[in-house]
């Protein structure tokens, strides 16, 4: 009798052990399942956060994008706005100097008692062409109280060496054509002649005698190039 009773205890114990140990089992899942519901819960909200997070950074990037494209044509648009008044305020000041010298030459014509009178070679150049053609260019101009149609004419000599020996050479001589260069004005005038320099010629220097009618040659020296 006393071995059945201990029998029927020990598969008691047994059972309960086991019941035991499922209860715990099922307790320790269902902890394990509701701390991983909350840890997905609490992941899903930190990813909507970084989400939200992502999208107002790059809300805020292509703002940054769209100042910086504008602030990039501001600046290009003052550089250009810069560069744009520099070279008109280059062209203004080469246009004053220009009209400067206009007023200049004007002021000597139409103000006697600045210049001295009579007749003058105001300008003389020399404009190099193809191979060894010149175009030789002459402004003269008259300097008087009450000035009067003058008529004469322009000779120019040009003094070089030619094979190491001096030569002088007449622009009459040289000239591609049969033009001259005479003049007939009452205040001023332009002239212009074609040359072709022998190739073994070198030019040294540009002698200019300005011959009115009736009055004294005027004559000016040049050194070449002019």
């Amino acid at each position: 009798m006393q071995y059945r009773v201990i029998k029927e205890q020990s598969s008691h114990k047994r059972w309960s052990l086991w019941a035991a140990g499922l209860l715990t089992c099922c307790a320790v899942g269902g902890l394990g399942f509701l701390w991983g519901v909350s840890a997905a819960q609490t992941q899903i909200r930190e990813n909507s956060y970084l989400r939200a997070q992502a999208q107002q950074l790059l809300t805020e990037n292509t703002q940054l994008q769209s100042k910086l494209t504008d602030n990039e044509l501001i600046i290009d648009t003052q550089k250009y706005t810069s560069v744009a008044l520099r070279d008109e305020l280059t062209e203004l000041h080469k246009n004053k100097a220009i009209l400067e010298t206009e007023l200049g030459f004007f002021r000597k014509i139409m103000t006697p008692g600045a210049t001295r009178k009579g007749l003058h070679v105001e300008r003389f150049d020399v404009r190099t062409k193809e191979g060894s053609g010149f175009v030789l260019e002459a402004t003269l101009i008259q300097v008087a109280e009450r000035p009067r149609v003058v008529t004469g004419s322009v000779v120019v000599k040009i003094e070089g060496t030619r094979n190491g020996e001096p030569e002088i050479l007449s622009s009459n001589d040289l000239a591609n054509s049969s033009e001259k260069l005479d003049f007939r004005f009452r205040y001023f005038q332009q002239l212009e002649q074609s040359v072709e320099l022998p190739a073994d010629f070198q030019p040294l220097r540009v002698r200019v005698a300005v011959v009115a009618n009736k009055k004294t040659p005027v004559e000016t020296e040049y050194s070449w190039p002019v």
